[in-house]
């Protein structure tokens, strides 16, 4: 069942469930798909980034069950994993870690203004510096923010030659990483940056979507005063 990537067929099915397969699709325009499952509508997709995670897509628990029996959980990390999700992946393992965000998505009739600052996509070689000052020092690796900035668009402000502000996106293709440096906050850099993403990954013909968690008020007031619309809470989760 292995295939390099997603081929037409599986693109349609997933795409059914639009907002649900959002990171699904994402992830799998990245990164290889080495397995995949499905019972019923619903799926369960292996991929290899920083983890090795299984990604889910469906709405039906007696599905999931079902997936999980063909699976017989090769990996312990799981992603885009709803709420209603836990019991039945919990039936027999515990929860190591879980990260929980909310899942915000720019529909396409939303108009979003250029950027008052100039940004400038990000070099590799400022990875080790972004990883240094990131919140989630836990959840990535210095190697991983190099390759989701050689892979997909990313955007930094400069001032005085120093790097103040900047953003990326995650290994499924959601914007992220969205950081200004403390002396500079409360100036619309942020916003800014933002913007210059969302411009770019239009150009491309790519979906706008983010994951915040749902205690980081500022940034979720940020993505709504741009048109971003709530969509659900998803998970990252490590069993064992």
């Amino acid at each position: 069942m292995a295939r390099r990537f997603i081929d037409a067929e599986l693109k349609r099915l997933l795409g059914q469930k639009p907002l649900q397969s959002l990171p699904v699709l994402g992830f799998f325009d990245n990164y290889p798909l080495q397995k995949w499952f499905r019972h019923g509508e619903f799926f369960l997709l292996c991929g290899t980034s920083d983890y090795p995670w299984a990604y889910l897509c469906g709405d039906n628990p007696e599905d999931l069950y079902e997936v999980l029996e063909k699976f017989a959980f090769e990996s312990l990390y799981f992603a885009n994993v709803e709420e209603w999700m836990l019991p039945v992946l919990t039936h027999t393992k515990k929860i190591e870690w879980k990260l929980s965000t909310h899942r915000y998505y720019l529909p396409n009739e939303k108009t979003v203004d250029p950027p008052d600052y100039i940004s400038k996509v990000l070099d590799k070689t400022m990875a080790k510096y972004i990883f240094e000052r990131s919140a989630y020092k836990d959840f990535t690796s210095e190697d991983y923010i190099r390759e989701r900035i050689e892979k997909d668009v990313s955007a930094g402000v400069w001032i005085d030659g120093e790097l103040v502000g900047w953003g990326l996106t995650h290994d499924d293709t959601s914007l992220g990483f969205l950081n200004v440096v403390p002396t500079y906050r409360g100036q619309g850099l942020g916003e800014s940056i933002l913007r210059f993403l969302v411009i770019e990954k239009r150009q491309r013909k790519l979906p706008v979507f983010v994951n915040i968690e749902p205690h980081n008020h500022q940034s979720i007031n940020l993505v709504k005063k741009l048109g971003f619309a709530f969509d659900r809470e998803v998970s990252w989760v490590k069993l064992t």
